[in-house]
């Protein structure tokens, strides 16, 4: 293969934004995976104790993050994969090999570069989800706290209850005594 060949394939790799090693995908992976750890320890702290949310919600919820984690990390290796590949792609355009082999390490080029534009795009899916669930544990948690904060208001105003009650009874016994005097009046009985 000539260096001008060369040149263009690797013009063409650094043009798709192929690199070997840490590519973008991965460290998208790593914020999705800090995500999920923030999103899994705050259901924790829910579950400990600080909510009231049903076991089936709770269940739920663990079962989408552990999913979620496993796509991650499944989708992780495949890109892992796919880079040591395009890697060995561009070390054989490199080794100088014939120009048949150049065409068809061009398409297998190509077809793995497709590859990981729809794993990236899988990726951002998973990105989407991993929002999504951030919103309703969110929503969650603000409910949460709306109906503990109403728990403590029926609390105190059942503290304060019986006082209410005991006045109430006590204007109640003199009203009633108050009718009976004026009921005595044959005069006053009529008006009432």
């Amino acid at each position: 293969m000539t260096s001008k060949a060369t040149k263009e394939m690797t013009t063409c790799i650094s043009k798709w934004g192929l690199k070997s090693g840490n590519s973008k995908s991965e460290s998208e992976l790593q914020v999705y995976k800090k995500e999920n750890a923030a999103l899994k320890k705050s259901l924790e702290e829910i579950i400990k104790g600080k909510s009231k949310m049903t076991p089936e919600e709770r269940k739920r919820l663990l079962e989408k993050i552990l999913a979620l984690q496993t796509e991650t990390e499944k989708y992780k290796n495949i890109l892992g994969e796919r880079d040591h590949e395009i890697q060995l792609l561009k070390d054989k355009l490199k080794s100088g090999k014939q120009n048949s082999d150049t065409a068809s390490l061009h398409s297998q080029l190509e077809e793995k570069s497709k590859e990981m534009a729809k794993r990236e795009q899988l990726l951002k899916s998973l990105s989407e989800e991993v929002n999504r669930l951030n919103s309703q544990l969110s929503a969650v948690t603000a409910r949460y706290s709306d109906l503990e904060n109403r728990a403590g208001n029926v609390q105190a105003s059942q503290v304060g209850f019986p006082h209410y009650l005991n006045v109430f009874t006590a204007s109640e016994k003199n009203i009633v005594g108050k009718e009976l005097v004026v009921c005595f009046v044959p005069s006053a009985c009529h008006r009432m």
